[in-house]
């Protein structure tokens, strides 16, 4: 373990998202949960009293009194905290990160508003991570985690990406409802049915594949060139994204081709991370949301406050080949994978490559949860 652990904060303290920073941060071996931020309803109060609005049972938290913006920045800047994650809405992350930016922390977001500005750089660790040079390592600034459903999505195409031209990528998604916030979580389980529209997602998605499988030539992002088809449906299920993906490509391919890539392990650049689980990709013969959600545990302990790896894969079925199309599905866990453990894992692979953690490739320098 490191001989200090790099102080962070949280940003925001309720939510879903929120709740699955803390529970993944209090126990982390290279972070330090030292502040959250919160609304003005939640200042004052102590995170253990807030309602706990996850599935597993509320972990032993730090005893920390929420505290407001204004105060947290001054918090981070007394305390030398360099790390802060968060969970923000979009609008209230396009003020409030650059602030906690400027006054010398890398922000790991999790919200939406800065993913597709030039200079920010968005990344999954697997497939993306030299995208981080966007950014001096040295800097403060912040980097941003993606949408919960481009995760799956992103990989299970990238292996693909890397020894086929693609033509064409057709996605259709199931979302959950905790992808749609706390608010709609609730008013589900009240016995509300969902809409099923998810305005602005398509757009959303469409725009990240491409910027995440982008390369950056001095300085300029080169799109591949392949067309995107976006068609997004929220659907009654409390967690877990599943998307439907079709690629077409410009050539046959072989069903044993993408198996051996989907089942290459994880790049060694993400070795040695407490959240990277092994493998990161797992192939079945179907998707059961209630079981895939934890794919990536590496023993039978499922709550990802005692072991990070847990929720951190994703499951992909066995692909369809029907002349140059290859079909399959994808599913991941929206609250972990896609948000608040994704964002996690790209913080610890860039507090590594910045030389703030020191570890070996065989994980040696920490404690395995």
């Amino acid at each position: 373990m490191p001989d200090t652990k790099l102080g962070c904060i949280v940003l925001g303290s309720g939510g879903l998202v929120s709740q699955r920073f803390q529970q993944r941060l209090c126990n982390h071996p290279f972070f330090d949960l030292v502040g959250v931020i919160g609304s003005p309803n939640s200042v004052g109060k102590r995170i253990s009293d807030l309602p706990w609005h996850l599935d597993e049972k509320r972990p032993p938290l730090p005893n920390i009194t929420i505290i407001g913006m204004r105060e947290g920045i001054e918090f981070a800047k007394t305390n030398n905290v360099r790390i802060v994650f968060s969970a923000l809405p979009s609008e209230i992350a396009a003020v409030s990160e650059p602030l906690f930016s400027e006054s010398g922390c890398r922000v790991y977001s999790n919200a939406s508003y800065h993913r597709m500005q030039r200079d920010v750089p968005l990344v999954i660790p697997e497939i993306n991570s030299n995208h981080l040079k966007i950014l001096d390592s040295n800097d403060a600034g912040i980097v941003c985690s993606t949408n919960c459903t481009v995760m799956p999505v992103a990989l299970s195409v990238k292996p693909l990406h890397e020894v086929v031209k693609i033509k064409n990528i057709s996605i259709q998604t199931e979302q959950s409802v905790s992808g749609g916030g706390l608010d709609l979580l609730l008013s589900t389980r009240l016995g509300e049915q969902p809409s099923p529209e998810i305005p602005g997602e398509e757009m959303k998605i469409e725009e990240e594949l491409l910027r995440l499988l982008s390369n950056f030539e001095d300085g300029n992002e080169i799109k591949p060139e392949f067309t995107v088809d976006v068609s997004c449906k929220r659907v009654k299920r409390e967690f877990g994204h599943i998307v439907h993906v079709e690629v077409e490509t410009d050539s046959n391919v072989n069903k044993e081709l993408i198996i051996e890539q989907w089942k290459k392990t994880s790049p060694s650049i993400c070795d040695g991370l407490p959240s990277s689980p092994n493998p990161h990709i797992i192939i079945k013969k179907a998707i059961n949301p209630s079981k895939d959600r934890w794919a990536g545990s590496s023993n039978n302990i499922h709550n990802p406050n005692e072991n990070l790896q847990s929720g951190m894969s994703i499951v992909v079925t066995i692909p369809e080949i029907s002349g140059n199309n290859i079909r399959w599905s994808a599913y991941s866990e929206n609250t972990i994978r896609g948000a608040a453990g994704g964002c996690v894992l790209l913080a610890e692979i860039d507090s590594v490559k910045r030389g703030l953690i020191q570890i070996s490739s065989s994980g040696e320098g920490y404690n395995q949860l």
